[in-house]
């Protein structure tokens, strides 16, 4: 197993359950933000999404999950074929927006900086209903043909950016 992504090197799984738990945090995280009106805690978010970026180990959410939740059951893995990489950049887009967010702060418009705080809450809800558009965006750049970072197509049967179906 690869502990740096979570993903088996052979047939790439991720564990689902560990990305439903890191979209609620981010909701909760800044949802507490815009309920405070503290930009600090929009600032705690970014670096988050900039730790997740480095590695998902990095992410304390993920860490509380793997090192407390799961061994002890209280949250169940919910394995399936996928790509760690389309997650990773979706981790990437919330970075920019979060950042971008911040550069509002600084820059005095509140109104503006709180939308993009908004814009990754709406993101969150979708993404927990099923479809991820940072996963879409990633899989859209994979479809023009760029290798490296890129060169993971959707799991077969899943519509870009959804996720993925159960194993049997």
């Amino acid at each position: 197993m690869n502990a740096t992504m979570n993903t088996a090197v052979n047939n790439r799984t991720v564990d689902q359950t560990e990305i439903r738990l890191m979209q609620i945090a981010v909701m909760f995280v800044l949802a507490a933000g815009y309920m405070t009106d503290l930009w600090q805690v929009v600032a705690a978010q970014a670096g988050i999404f900039l730790l997740t970026i480095i590695s998902p180990w990095l992410n304390p959410f993920i860490a509380l999950y793997r090192v407390v939740l799961r061994p002890l059951k209280l949250l169940r893995p919910d394995w399936r074929k996928d790509n760690m990489e389309a997650h990773r950049f979706a981790s990437m887009i919330g970075f920019t927006i979060s950042s971008s967010a911040l550069i509002s702060f600084y820059a005095g418009n509140t109104g503006t900086a709180w939308a993009l705080v908004w814009l990754i809450l709406a993101f969150g809800v979708i993404a927990l209903s099923g479809w991820c558009a940072g996963c879409f965006a990633y899989y859209m750049i994979q479809k023009t043909g760029i290798k490296g970072y890129f060169k993971y197509a959707p799991i077969h049967g899943a519509f870009p950016g959804a996720r993925p179906p159960k194993q049997n």
